[in-house]
């Protein structure tokens, strides 16, 4: 007989004795989607116990069960060695678990302190008194927590949705859980909060409290876990402790089961290529870095955080933006682009970020979108052969390995990941010279990322440059061949061939910090 939360006097156990949590043949149905099954797994006090698995994997289903915000069909929990059943997310709260989502529970018209505060009065009382000056100092305490001092009464709407995600994490912190169930915290977040909130994580390890952390990135698994948990097809496919011996490939390879390198640049001479775009008159307080010269296959990087001016290079690039007089040369040529889609027609394509905005349209087919701007290559005078644009959809939608049922149905049918696979086949399609790309990852899962990375990969040997602006540092140090800091607007250092050795000068650079970069991998020189 399960024991019915809240458990208030279960409490939390001494260290040493057993997990907190601990999940028995857990299984959950949707319809006629298996999300888990048969799963078994401890979450430990003072432990930060990684979830990775692609999209689908029921990573997140899990931490929804454990939050009391679904039902096991089968199995059972135990909270501190005794059964208990979480009917809600009040329930589950009440035993001592935090839940912080991916998808922002925040209330954009209400203040930082509001939505803080929200939740937090018993639901017993019928009255009750708000008392804003000890609401405000423990919201502040709060914050202050995640390194953030805010204007608690200002609207959260007001904030940039990073700092929108830390208010989040600092609700939820409020309440001194004994358990927090982190979902894809880091997705909104960039290189300062990040290492902010690691810090925090950190911190609530070492006080003994049980962590839970769902994520797609491997750099995160690297920087703060004790323990991973591998899940597939719902279920738990291998479960280890984090120690010196495991590296990024090791994960890598433990999750696809196949043996891949976070960097599998091409071997060729840079310097031999031809310079296919200049870029000049850049901010930087090194005489040497005001000029870029992006070689023909090249892929470079612009890192830094928000605000750093990365994204303005990029957009300016493409004809979006105009706020910084800079100059830029395509095959020797001066060019400035008066909108995207002259940019296009010289060559230059663009994949903004974030799939709402960059180019799904959700009421059309997977093959629409994926050939609405390809009809020059489908047709003549106009006119597209059907049979043309079937076969060269389905030919590309292979090349990406999209998982679909028929090119006829709605884009909206396929995952995110898979969504984003259909955008990526269409803007590296319309390549000719140059692919800018912002944030061309966020939200899949690694399978579909290494996929992405390939294709970039075999687009830049056929003598594509490619610039990429991605608030994913791993994703940058492994995918470009040289990557570019910024701070305040200004370029700060280049990295030829980085490695995973050079995240923490990359990071000291886009946090402002002058420091001289010690590796020797940094190279800092005339373009």
């Amino acid at each position: 007989m399960l024991m019915e939360a809240p458990a208030t006097s279960l409490g939390v156990q001494p260290p040493g004795t057993g997990p907190l949590l601990t999940l028995k043949n857990i299984s959950k149905r949707f319809g006629a989607t298996q999300a888990l099954d048969n799963v078994s797994i401890d979450f430990a006090r003072g432990e930060i116990h990684c979830l990775l698995g692609e999209n689908g994997a029921g990573k997140s289903t899990i931490g929804k069960i454990v939050g009391g915000l679904y039902s096991a069909d089968n199995g059972e929990l135990c909270w501190n060695k005794q059964p208990v059943r979480f009917r809600s997310i009040n329930e589950s709260k009440k035993c001592g678990i935090g839940l912080v989502f991916q998808e922002l529970s925040l209330a954009p018209h209400l203040s930082v302190r509001a939505n803080a505060q929200l939740g937090a009065t018993p639901q017993s009382a019928l009255f009750t008194c708000i008392k804003h000056r000890e609401e405000s100092e423990s919201v502040k305490s709060a914050l202050a927590r995640l390194g953030l001092s805010l204007d608690v009464e200002q609207l959260v709407g007001e904030l940039p949705t990073a700092t929108q995600q830390m208010v989040e994490i600092a609700k939820t912190l409020m309440r001194s859980p004994d358990l927090v169930v982190f979902d894809e915290p880091t997705a909104m977040l960039g290189a300062v909060e990040k290492q902010k909130l690691f810090d925090v994580l950190r911190n609530l390890r070492d006080q003994g409290v049980a962590i839970i952390m769902i994520t797609h990135h491997i750099d995160d698994v690297l920087e703060v876990a004790d323990r991973v948990s591998i899940m597939r097809n719902g279920k738990i496919v291998d479960s280890f402790s984090m120690g010196a011996d495991i590296t990024a490939d090791t994960i890598l390879e433990r999750l696809t089961g196949k043996k891949i390198s976070v960097n599998q640049r091409a071997d060729h001479s840079a310097e031999q290529r031809d310079v296919v775009l200049e870029i000049r008159n850049l901010e930087s307080h090194r005489s040497e870095l005001t000029a870029m010269n992006i070689r023909s296959g090249e892929v470079i990087g612009l890192y830094g955080v928000v605000g750093s001016g990365a994204d303005v290079i990029a957009k300016q690039l493409v004809g979006l933006a105009q706020e910084r007089k800079l100059e830029f040369k395509l095959n020797g040529r001066p060019y400035l682009s008066r909108n995207p889609a002259h940019a296009v027609a010289l060559g230059i394509a663009y994949l903004p970020s974030g799939r709402a905005s960059n180019g799904i349209f959700a009421t059309l087919s997977i093959k629409e979108n994926l050939s609405l701007a390809l009809f020059d290559r489908l047709g003549r005078y106009g006119v597209v052969s059907q049979k043309k644009e079937l076969t060269y959809v389905d030919e590309l939608l292979a090349k990406f390995n999209v998982k679909y049922g028929t090119a006829r149905d709605l884009i909206t049918s396929l995952s995110g990941g898979n969504q984003q696979k259909v955008l990526m086949a269409r803007v590296i399609a319309r390549s000719r010279k140059v692919l800018v790309l912002e944030e061309p990852t966020a939200g899949i899962d690694i399978e579909a990322k290494m996929s992405i990375h390939e294709r970039i990969r075999e687009l830049a040997q056929t003598g594509v440059c490619v610039v990429l602006v991605s608030s994913d540092l791993f994703e940058t140090v492994s995918l470009c061949d040289t990557v570019y800091t910024m701070y305040a607007g200004a370029v700060v250092n280049k990295y030829s061939n980085p490695t995973l050795s050079d995240q923490p000068s990359i990071i000291s650079d886009v946090l402002g910090q002058k420091e001289e970069a010690q590796d020797s991998n940094a190279v800092c020189h005339s373009s």
